[in-house]
């Protein structure tokens, strides 16, 4: 099978009181022995964090996370110095390396914040750990590819230790968008975070997403004013 398309409805899910998650692959306590992630791609989490409330300090190693803002803002504290706040439509980068105790607060006494945390096998274990942040919106163009992440920093994105991409998109209404071809062994994985598109005729709406295991290109047209991520990923890890 060349694509597999899960919907909205289909996702794991945890709620918590200060936390209301959504998850693409196992995670937690959710388990689907049918979703372990999707080559290196291991976790997409879509988080809404309560006012004042967070994740404590807890420890993390050989993974590269990635955390985008959706809306609010997000504190991060971790064991190696680092403190920062990142708001809506800003990215945070930790490569967790050898280890790495890290904590990550909702600051806002009124406000929750919503955010996606993605999470990628690294190319080779251990390391310094790194942090990072980057500001998408010094990025962005409209109805095009946005990339923010890749292995070798290109055109202003993160730099991880893995020869991964995330690419977003703002697609306006019945706007196209081509998905390029990849390489032999190489997966693209995409998530509707607001709108509705086509992609080749198949419809994903809010939330859904597509795997797609098969290299050639393919024509993503918006049903209405869209925001959308890429990801393309090595499946043998």
């Amino acid at each position: 099978m060349s694509s597999i398309i899960h919907r909205s409805e289909q996702r794991g899910r945890a709620e918590h009181g200060w936390l209301h998650a959504r998850f693409s692959f196992s995670f937690a306590e959710y388990h689907n022995p049918q979703r372990m992630g999707f080559g290196a791609l291991r976790v997409i989490n879509n988080d809404i964090v309560e006012p004042d409330s967070g994740f404590g300090m807890h420890p993390h190693s050989d993974m590269e996370i990635v955390t985008l803002i959706l809306r609010g803002s997000l504190q991060h504290t971790d064991s190696n110095g680092n403190n920062g706040v990142i708001r809506t439509n800003e990215v945070q980068y930790m490569s967790a390396g050898s280890g790495v105790y890290h904590s990550e607060k909702n600051p806002s006494m009124t406000d929750e914040v919503e955010l996606f945390q993605i999470w990628i096998r690294p190319n080779s274990k251990g390391g310094e750990p790194l942090y990072g942040q980057l500001n998408l919106e010094e990025l962005e163009k409209p109805n095009c590819w946005t990339l923010f992440v890749s292995p070798d920093a290109r055109d202003g994105s993160i730099k991880i230790k893995q020869d991964a991409f995330i690419y977003s998109a703002k697609l306006d209404g019945k706007e196209e968008l081509l998905l390029k071809e990849v390489k032999e062994g190489v997966g693209r994985l995409i998530i509707v975070v607001e709108g509705s598109i086509l992609i080749n005729e198949e419809r994903l709406n809010k939330r859904d997403e597509m795997q797609i295991i098969e290299k050639d290109s393919k024509l993503i047209t918006a049903l209405q004013d869209s925001y959308i991520l890429l990801f393309e990923v090595p499946m043998q890890t």
